[in-house]
């Protein structure tokens, strides 16, 4: 089986533009039809959900990063589940 590659990376937020965020994003084909897995987290947003700093020397880019990864991760598997796509098919950055 040839396994989905889902990338990991952040950048400008699609969503709100000039906003970092992370996120993960996996194109394939489903019954002929391209289709995208998409989602994102604004790091500014998460961090002060998170009581994380988000500015100055405590900001520790790789520990938002390991934070965020999983709730990314859980919400690619829900979208590929809506469209028959089994976790195992996914190719993940971290795992």
């Amino acid at each position: 089986m040839k396994k989905i590659d889902v990338i990991f990376e952040g950048s400008d937020s699609r969503q709100n533009p000039g906003v970092a965020c992370d996120y993960m994003l996996a194109k394939t084909e489903v019954d002929g039809e391209e289709i995208e897995l998409y989602a994102e987290i604004l790091i500014d947003d998460f961090c002060k959900e998170h009581d994380m700093p988000f500015e100055g020397d405590e900001f520790d880019m790789d520990e938002v990063d390991n934070v965020i990864y999983p709730v990314l991760r859980e919400e690619i598997v829900k979208q590929a589940a809506k469209y028959g796509i089994s976790e195992d098919e996914l190719n993940f950055w971290w795992d």
